[in-house]
């Protein structure tokens, strides 16, 4: 069995530090692990367009065909490859105590997925942020982009039991800084290995137990 791990770089930067920690993230994983195998999907890449609101994706509400966004960009893409993998490890740059925009483009076009029955449950995610001073917002950057992972049916990892922490809080300066913030790659490697356990551990029982993904999205469900 191969755990597959996707690694989601939502910094607009060419030779951004969200990279660097992903690439660190998934370096340390196959180093130490055989059966994990990890991609990075690097988000200003690929052309993701802003949703429209137009209330038309995800399946009808009279028989439950699934309906495809109508928007003609990469998304699609990405959304295959996230249905493929097991755990996300998602680094953002902090702007004002929030990930980047590219994040918020990307995260509220999978709305589609939920939709599409929780296409996405199960996955585990772990976040990763990276400020410019060590108290510079982490920490609601990375509880803010839980959010909309857990209205996917997604279960969310801290860094572990060394401090049992929110997921890697990392400080770079500049570009490449990342890569001197020792504490910060101690919670980077916890976090990449935290999601990779709780990962092998679910697909292990699903596997085990030939249990499916049973939950329904419904358009009438907490409306009354």
């Amino acid at each position: 069995m191969i755990v597959n791990i996707l690694g989601i770089n939502c910094s607009p930067r060419e030779k951004s530090n969200s990279k660097d920690a992903l690439e660190m993230a998934t370096s340390f994983l196959k180093t130490k692990y055989e059966d994990v195998k990890t991609d990075i999907i690097s988000l200003k890449e690929h052309r993701i367009e802003h949703c429209l609101a137009c209330d038309t994706c995800g399946k009808t509400k009279d028989t439950g065909k699934f309906i495809e966004c109508r928007i003609d960009d990469d998304l699609e893409l990405i959304f295959e490859r996230m249905k493929a993998a097991d755990g996300f490890l998602v680094a953002t740059p902090v702007y004002f105590g929030l990930p980047t925009d590219l994040f918020s483009k990307f995260i509220m076009r999978t709305r589609l997925l939920r939709h599409q029955d929780f296409a996405l449950n199960y996955k585990v995610v772990g976040i990763i942020a990276i400020a410019a001073r060590r108290s510079g917002g982490a920490e609601t950057t990375i509880m803010s982009s839980w959010l909309p992972f857990i209205r996917n049916g997604c279960l969310i990892v801290g860094n572990g039991d060394k401090t049992c922490q929110y997921g890697a809080m990392c400080w770079a300066g500049g570009r490449g800084h990342v890569l001197s913030d020792e504490w910060g790659i101690e919670q980077i490697n916890d976090t990449a290995e935290r999601v990779y356990d709780i990962a092998k551990m679910i697909k292990t029982g699903m596997q085990t137990l030939h249990h499916k993904n049973n939950m329904k999205f419904s358009y009438t469900a907490g409306m009354r």
